[in-house]
């Protein structure tokens, strides 16, 4: 029987309902006020039988006028809250409400929202406004709620194509491997299924400059048959091109967490930016990212979610960046359960929590193996601190000047929950923020339940922002920029590229360099071939602008300060998953640390290991 059949004869109330497929959910727009403000446990019941997700709105008709409901939605919620804007979806009978501390609306067992409701009829959404206010966030939910109409019509296609597609049955799930085979950069992985084919990640390579993209000649690989792309973070080796994908016709959905989706489109306009402004091949144009958003489902950690008649997903934090997601694929009724790790860190940070391995069962695994090799062992996190914190502040005290080169999202605000911990023992130096590092930081602050937990309570609850305070500048156009390049006293600058490759950096570098006194820190990755790979392996010349810049600054490399596990990390976080899997892939690392960690794996758990190659495929079941 189909599903929308069904729930309507399980709810004879429904009758003159409207019941719709919005994604994997299937939303009911009734004119009946009591199903919807006190039907919740009916709904909940039938939930429980069908295993679908289903939400009741009430029928656009009989919604509050706007105006009339912002007046009341003020009344009702405390000033506490702090709202700062409120947009109306009619098409979803939704109210996005987005307040600097939310969760105190939330509070007292929702009786606040439970009011909006009954008062109002439409279905309130608290959200974070954005703090520090972020121009960036503010055009992505804009222009989200510009396009709700087109988002219904899309969301409603979607969920006929998961639900009432033909199931040819489940005889196979096979993986091709179109990047990051025994290197690192371009993710990408097709999964299929007889019934669907999923992309996993869709990256390019930050060191391969003849072929910076996966492997899509592949004969397996038709864009015109994709089903759906799966992104596990905002990294460009795992989302530079799926606006290429838009480019090229693909009209499916993106499925990622919030935040991932709002760093995302960060990085792949600054990526866009700097293509037009070098001599490298533009790809896509800001209108094909605009499509990708448009076509983003977001999906909370947790939360398990349909996304094709034979596959379901679930999200959990991989403790990489923010909105970082280790992937759960479960395929048809439980027969295989895969996982892919995307980028991991098994242990805590200032950041994030550990990455999650509490899945009831995996049977397949394809694990990352950056800092895979036998001698990628780190030191423990406060070992690098003290090390960051000793080499700055011997630096500050011979009135020199700190470059700290850093990748905008993740290192960067680890960075900056560093310094803002040793403020006092550095004696409160300014520390400018230049590139993009400052929105993809407004973008942190306002997803802070992404964050570790001691982060979320001091910025929710403490009301105590680490990221706001007062030793941090924004260095926000080029006019300041030269004002702190002409200053006197001692500073540290931390900005963009973490690998020398761009950005505000070559700036610094150029007029800093010179000088022995002053130390530049890498604090993160450096890809083979890049200009930071080459400081760091003993360069010192770079070409500048077309001018030659030779290297007199002391120049340091921490270790153990990176959003990748090492080599142990990687291992224990396989042994402390519930089931060992059968299966393990291991990718997305030079060849010797594939081989290396594929070896090592093999010889602890007993279990078919490969470190795949580029164009490799396996069959799972």
């Amino acid at each position: 029987m189909d599903l929308l059949q069904l729930i309507k004869e399980r709810l004879p109330e429904l009758e003159g309902s409207k019941v719709y497929y919005e994604g994997s959910r299937v939303v009911i727009y009734t004119k009946n006020t009591e199903l919807f403000l006190r039907g919740l446990e009916k709904v909940r019941e039938l939930v429980m039988e069908i295993k679908k997700r289903i939400e009741i709105r009430i029928d656009p008709s009989l919604l509050l006028p706007p105006k009339e409901a912002e007046k009341k939605i003020r009344e009702i919620l405390p000033k506490e809250t702090e709202i700062k804007e409120i947009y109306f979806e009619p098409e979803f009978s939704k109210v996005m409400i987005y307040a600097k501390y939310p969760l105190i609306g939330l509070s007292e067992k929702g009786k606040y929202v439970r009011k909006i409701r009954e008062e109002t009829l439409w279905n309130p959404v608290l959200l974070r406004a954005d703090e520090p206010e972020s121009k960036h966030i503010k055009a992505v939910r804009k222009m989200l709620h510009q396009y709700s109409s087109y988002r219904k019509r899309f969301l409603h296609q979607v969920g006929k194509n998961i639900y009432l597609k033909e199931f040819k049955g489940l005889d196979y799930v096979r993986i091709s491997c179109l990047g990051s085979g025994r290197e690192v950069g371009r993710s990408c992985f097709l999964l299929q299924t007889p019934n669907t084919k999923i992309l996993l990640d869709c990256g390019i390579s930050p060191s391969l400059q003849t072929k910076p993209y996966p492997y899509f000649d592949a004969p397996e690989f038709d864009l015109n048959e994709l089903d759906a792309i799966v992104i596990t973070h905002a990294h460009l080796d795992h989302c530079g091109l799926v606006p290429y994908l838009y480019k090229m016709g693909y009209k499916g959905p993106l499925y990622c967490t919030e935040p991932t989706r709002e760093l995302m489109v960060l990085l792949l306009l600054d990526s866009l930016d700097l293509m037009q402004k070098s001599d490298a091949k533009v790809i896509y144009n800001s209108n094909d990212i605009k499509k990708a958003v448009k076509h983003c489902i977001p999906i909370e950690y947790s939360k398990t979610t349909d996304i094709a008649n034979d596959v379901r997903i679930t999200f959990e934090n991989a403790g990489h960046i923010l909105g970082s997601s280790i992937v759960h694929f479960n395929f048809g009724e439980n027969e295989h359960n895969l996982v892919y790790t995307g980028d991991l860190k098994y242990s805590k940070t200032n950041l994030l929590n550990p990455a999650y391995t509490r899945f009831p069962r995996v049977d397949s695994l394809i694990i990352e193996s950056t800092y895979g090799g036998k001698e990628d062992i780190m030191p423990p996190l406060e070992e690098s601190e003290a090390e960051l914190i000793g080499i700055i502040k011997e630096t500050l005290s011979q009135k020199g000047k700190v470059i700290i080169p850093s990748f905008g999202v993740g290192r960067a605000q680890e960075i900056m929950l560093i310094l803002e911990k040793y403020k006092a023992m550095l004696g409160n130096p300014m520390v400018y923020v230049d590139g993009m590092i400052w929105d993809a930081t407004a973008i942190h602050s306002t997803y802070c339940n992404y964050l570790s937990r001691e982060v979320f309570h001091r910025i929710t609850n403490e009301k105590d922002n680490p990221f706001l305070c007062e030793i941090f500048k924004q260095v926000g156009s080029k006019r300041e920029r030269e004002k702190v390049l002409e200053e006197n006293e001692p500073y540290i600058v931390l900005t963009t590229s973490g690998m020398l490759q761009g950005g505000p950096v070559l700036e610094y570098l150029k007029n800093l360099a010179s000088e022995e006194k002053n130390a530049l820190i890498f604090v993160g990755y450096q890809a083979y071939g890049t200009p930071g790979y080459q400081i760091q392996k003993g360069s010192r010349r770079i070409e500048i602008n077309g001018e030659n810049i030779e290297i007199k600054l002391k120049v340091h490399s921490i270790e153990g300060l990176s959003g990748h596990s090492d080599r142990r990390q990687l291992l224990s976080y396989i042994k402390h998953l519930r089931t060992t899997p059968k299966t393990i892939m291991v990718v997305h690392g030079e060849e010797n640390k594939c081989l290396s960690l594929r070896n090592a794996i093999s010889r602890y758990f007993k279990a078919e290991a490969y470190a795949l190659k580029n164009l490799d495929v396996v069959r799972l079941k």
